[in-house]
């Protein structure tokens, strides 16, 4: 867990950032906190659309899981780029950190193979460039605090930015899989593809129109991935509903039947619209420890904190 006055390494496993305001900003985020930063120099590497180069940046992450100094390590963004490190990373000393990991989007690829390699549990939530304004928000910053340092509890709600609703009700208790559609769908076939009978399946996007959503559950249930689900939280499907984009195509579906059409068969409790994802309010949450899916309620919680003191 974050310890009082604890230390957060950032990385960049992925993209690099273009300015330090974003990068000051965050910095502030966690001071305000009670908590310290430690900005490893090669989030602002650059190699093209990536924060230096494969090796660069598979060194930079290992580094802040060897440094003792460091409590979590946390990415200052996303991108592209996070599942050219795994080959390159010693999971077995990624393991016996113990440390919390925090990141969302592209490094999906990242949560799943620590899952698989180091049986870590992660934190699916915000960037340090997402946490402070104007890209994030005290919410974002405080619900993120929240997850390392204890039980997450029932995952908050912003009070003005309530989306959730019950496709399919019921209630199961659960280990919690997932993370972005389509950095995750691209694991399928890897060593770190995900496990998810059984499991409570977590997904979010962004920016992909409901046919590409289409094109994403289609692969996965054509995998047989899905047939032994315990049931479904869909995160925020941000910029994801395109029929304001296509009016002269009036066929289109809409980002609600295609989700109705997959998740409804599955015949599991099914929540859409919790507040995870790239979202300026969002919460966070661990992946790969239990969590209460009350569909009918509209609620996810975890009882337990997602790593130890």
């Amino acid at each position: 867990m974050l310890p009082a006055g604890g230390m957060v390494g950032v990385v960049a496993p992925a993209a690099s950032v273009f300015g330090r305001s974003v990068v000051t900003r965050g910095i502030r985020a966690w001071e305000a906190r009670g908590f310290r930063v430690k900005v490893f120099e090669q989030v602002f590497q650059r190699d093209g659309y990536f924060a230096g180069s494969d090796r660069e940046r598979a060194e930079a992450f290992q580094q802040a899981f060897d440094d003792p100094s460091v409590d979590v390590v946390q990415v200052i963004h996303g991108g592209y780029g996070s599942t050219r490190l795994i080959e390159h990373l010693d999971f077995d000393k990624i393991a016996a950190s113990g440390k919390a990991f925090v990141g969302r989007s592209d490094l999906t690829a990242l949560h799943l193979a620590i899952a698989r390699f180091a049986g870590l549990v992660t934190f699916y939530g915000p960037g340090m460039a997402d946490i402070a304004p104007p890209r994030g928000s005290d919410f974002t910053a405080d619900a993120l605090v929240r997850a390392l340092t204890g039980a997450v509890g029932t995952v908050p709600q912003h009070p003005e930015d309530n989306q959730v609703f019950t496709l399919s009700p019921g209630r199961v208790s659960a280990p919690i899989v997932g993370g972005c559609l389509w950095p995750l769908c691209k694991t399928i076939g890897t060593p770190w593809q995900p496990d998810l009978d059984g499991k409570i399946f977590f997904l979010e996007e962004v920016g992909e129109p409901p046919w590409s959503i289409d094109a994403h559950l289609t692969h996965l249930a054509q995998t047989g991935m899905l047939n032994g689900v315990a049931g479904v939280v869909v995160g925020r499907l941000v910029d994801c509903d395109w029929s304001d984009r296509r009016p002269e195509s009036p066929n289109n579906l809409s980002l609600d039947e295609v989700l109705e059409r997959h998740l409804t068969p599955l015949g599991v409790p099914v929540l859409i619209g919790v507040p995870v994802g790239h979202e300026r309010d969002t919460a966070t949450i661990p992946l790969g420890i239990e969590g209460v899916l009350d569909a009918s309620a509209g609620t996810l919680t975890f009882d337990q904190a997602g790593v130890m003191p």
